[in-house]
């Protein structure tokens, strides 16, 4: 059975855009962060894609590329007993007032 990951043409997702665009600098983090946990022995490229995979077809879709990176890795800190999902939503709390 094909996860909502698995476009492969047949669902009418239309072309790729395959022009370039400057990564914004939360982009640019989100990979430094998988890059780093990786190297850390803290997860796997694989475990990434599994994460990203589970996110569900409303979830998935509404996320974009590195947006489907942040919460997939949130998911695996959760999972493995790094962070809890209240200390994660505790700092996104903090972030967003002091950025508005």
């Amino acid at each position: 059975m094909a996860g909502v990951h698995d476009l492969g043409g047949s669902l009418g997702a239309g072309a790729v855009d395959r022009s370039e665009h400057e990564a914004e600098d939360w982009e640019k983090l989100a990979d430094a962060v998988t890059v780093a946990l990786d190297r850390r022995g803290i997860k796997t490229t694989d475990q990434l894609r599994r994460a990203i995979e589970s996110l569900g077809p409303e979830r998935y879709e509404s996320l974009g590329y590195y947006e489907r990176w942040t919460a997939a890795t949130e998911l695996l800190l959760v999972e493995k007993g790094i962070l809890s999902r209240q200390e994660i939503d505790a700092r996104a709390a903090e972030l967003a007032e002091r950025w508005g």
